[in-house]
């Protein structure tokens, strides 16, 4: 991301519709950075609408006055450069809900932030020598004769571009003190997206949770820090590695199917940087069609050429306390917008025991929250790196009671 004067800038662009403008003038200024975040209170449902819809904000990344005016002014966040990033503002909204009956019920976050450019691949496999045609369209590689160029560790290696990433740190009380929660989204490894039926993709496990909560929302990876770095919370992650790696190089895993239908094929995201595990395919010798290209209607050559790539990461259903935090990105006109969403309290339900409330278990890898009390939170926004990036200090979270 630009360095402060440019990015100020930027964010004062982004955000002008929500700042205030004093009588008189014409000029927006410059927001003073708040020192602190209040959840305010509001219900899960629209209980005055006919339709009595169960949710209150749809987590899928757009930012509508309708869900946030709700929750007041933006906080305006100073975020410090490092590792050789940038210090620059980000806008931070929250909600915390409760049911019909009163019952607390989530806390959200909207935030909100400046990048001139998203950047979604993730140290991608890239391809080195493997190429299937010549400039005249004669074939290159034969894999009914033996050649198995296309899966040779030596025909590829890890590119260095990194995904846009951003973590919320939520600490167990008012004075920053671990154990904390750590939230880590990431453009490509988290974040899929649309419901998926397994009865269209065989094999794939059933998201009701997306289908009757929160259709657009994705996860991401939740982590727990007991104060010696963060450690990822029970269950499947929200991504698993697409490559075998050798001494001599790697092979990608998997590459996206197309199979006979491709609506919903990738669970909405490009396969230019996902793969989706449930309808993904092993990358054989044989293999020549690359899907990044099938899917790229501005070349010709479908095939593999040098410098193509396959992402190294897939992206698949989390499960037990991973299954906890959902999220969604969208990206659009230089800007961030980040919907998130978490329960108050993180139960662990047997299998046999999910309608009956009275079994079920706090997770005792997350902190719970309550109403009325007050927390520390910290933001961290990675801009295409895991190194370089911007962190707020320490600010407190409170959660104002109804």
């Amino acid at each position: 991301m630009p360095r402060s004067t440019t990015v100020r800038a930027g964010i004062l662009f982004a955000v002008l519709p929500w700042l205030a403008i004093s009588c008189g003038t014409k000029i927006a200024t410059q927001p003073s950075p708040n020192q602190s975040i209040t959840s305010v209170p509001a219900g899960e449902q629209y209980l005055n609408s006919p339709q009595q819809e169960h949710r209150e904000l749809l987590v899928d990344g757009r930012a509508t006055p309708i869900e946030w005016n709700l929750a007041g002014s933006p906080t305006y966040v100073l975020l410090h450069g490092i590792g050789g990033g940038g210090d620059y503002l980000a806008a931070v909204r929250s909600i915390w809900s409760y049911d019909r009956f009163g019952a607390p019920q989530a806390i959200y976050f909207l935030l909100q932030w400046p990048d001139p450019t998203f950047s979604a691949l993730d140290h991608p496999c890239i391809n080195d020598s493997a190429d299937i045609l010549d400039e005249q369209g004669n074939l290159l590689v034969n894999c009914r004769a033996g050649n198995d160029i296309l899966v040779r560790p030596t025909t590829w290696h890890l590119g260095p571009s990194e995904e846009d990433q951003l973590t919320v740190e939520i600490f167990s009380d008012s004075l920053g003190n671990y154990p904390a929660d750590n939230w880590r989204w990431g453009l490509e490894t988290t974040d899929p997206v649309f419901p998926s039926s397994t009865v269209e993709f065989t094999g794939a496990k059933e998201d009701s949770r997306g289908q009757f909560e929160h259709p657009a929302a994705g996860f991401m990876e939740d982590r727990y820090d007991r104060g010696s770095g963060p450690v990822p919370d029970e269950g499947q992650r929200t991504y698993v590695q697409n490559y075998t790696a050798y001494p001599n190089g790697i092979v990608p895993q998997m590459i996206a199917s197309k199979g006979t239908r491709d609506t919903r094929l990738n669970r909405g995201k490009p396969t230019s940087y996902v793969v989706w595990s449930y309808v993904a395919k092993p990358l054989t010798p044989c293999d020549s069609l690359n899907p990044v290209r099938i899917d790229d209607s501005s070349v010709r050559d479908k095939t593999w050429n040098p410098g193509d790539y396959v992402p190294a990461w897939r992206d698949t259903f989390p499960s037990a306390s991973q299954f906890d935090v959902l999220a969604r990105g969208n990206w659009a006109a230089g800007k961030w917008n980040l919907e998130i969403r978490r329960d108050l309290t993180t139960y662990y339900k047997a299998p046999s025991d999910t309608t009956d409330p009275s079994k079920w278990t706090p997770w005792t890898d997350d902190v719970q929250l309550v109403e009325g009390r007050h927390y520390m939170i910290r933001i961290t926004i990675y801009d295409a790196s895991s190194t370089r990036g911007s962190r707020s200090i320490l600010l407190p979270l409170y959660l104002k009671p109804r």
